[in-house]
């Protein structure tokens, strides 16, 4: 196991599994577990595991507490993205506010402030059905995080987002970490980690490397092992610099222009 970068205590989230998976995330963390066990880990969070050990704050995650544990952590899957509960975009999202004993009227102005956050005011009363793609994600993960979980766990669904969506979640995700929210995004996209503060890389049920994201990336060699390789700006930054052309990382393409224009 590697661990690179420093990592700090005050863990809120702390999951084992067997004898070579252990990690804790902490308020306010983005991170990007990527592998070829995220299937697993993500079953685990759902429905627990004998073999696992899950605690969110005080509580531990099992079939006692697993009532709790949901109304702090929720989920937008993958495997989810097509189901539905009502009839319009608008009920879709308030299904999970009504448990919440929220006014109808108060219900309503909250859909309508996020969805102006989401751009999706003029989406509201359409069918979920009929939306693409990206809306389709765009809704779901508002439809997380309107509750408010503490946790908010996402299933290898981000690349699906048309860009100028993915930059739009991005930055509302990060805006719910500011707020001591915890991300979990679970990714076969390399280039997504870029989005967090912190990687953990997952393979045949052991732990390889965790760490900050910009570490972690720089092992190099692991990651190529593994098959992942690096994220095209990363590379880029690792080009130019052994040309001499930088001295240091510029990780956005604004940034990295400027830096090789001076």
């Amino acid at each position: 196991i590697i661990i690179v970068g420093e990592l700090t205590m005050n863990d809120y989230f702390k999951y084992r599994f067997g004898e070579d998976i252990e990690f804790n995330i902490k308020d306010g963390e983005f991170v990007s577990i990527i592998g070829n066990n995220n299937d697993l880990l993500v079953h685990t969070l759902l429905f627990g595991n004998k073999k696992a050990n899950i605690f969110l704050g005080d509580i531990e995650l099992n079939k006692i507490n697993m009532g709790k544990a949901r109304r702090r952590m929720n989920y937008v899957l993958y495997k989810d993205l097509d189901i539905f509960v009502a009839e319009t975009v608008m009920d879709e999202i308030a299904f999970g506010l009504e448990s919440l004993a929220m006014s109808k009227n108060d219900i309503k102005e909250k859909i309508e402030s996020m969805a102006k956050r989401f751009k999706m005011t003029d989406l509201l009363n359409k069918d979920p059905n009929s939306l693409g793609c990206s809306d389709k994600i765009k809704m779901k993960i508002m439809s997380s995080l309107i509750i408010r979980p503490k946790v908010f766990v996402i299933d290898n669904i981000l690349s699906l987002l048309d860009y100028n969506d993915k930059i739009l979640v991005f930055d509302i995700l990060k805006e719910f970490c500011k707020d001591t929210g915890i991300v979990i995004n679970f990714t076969n996209d390399i280039e997504e980690t870029m989005y967090g503060e912190k990687i953990i890389i997952i393979y045949d049920k052991k732990l390889i490397c965790e760490g900050k994201t910009l570490s972690v990336l720089n092992e190099e060699k692991i990651l190529r092992r593994l098959g992942l390789g690096l994220p095209f700006i990363v590379e880029l930054n690792k080009y130019l610099m052994d040309y001499k052309l930088i001295d240091k990382y510029y990780l956005t393409n604004k940034k990295l222009v400027g830096a090789i224009w001076k």
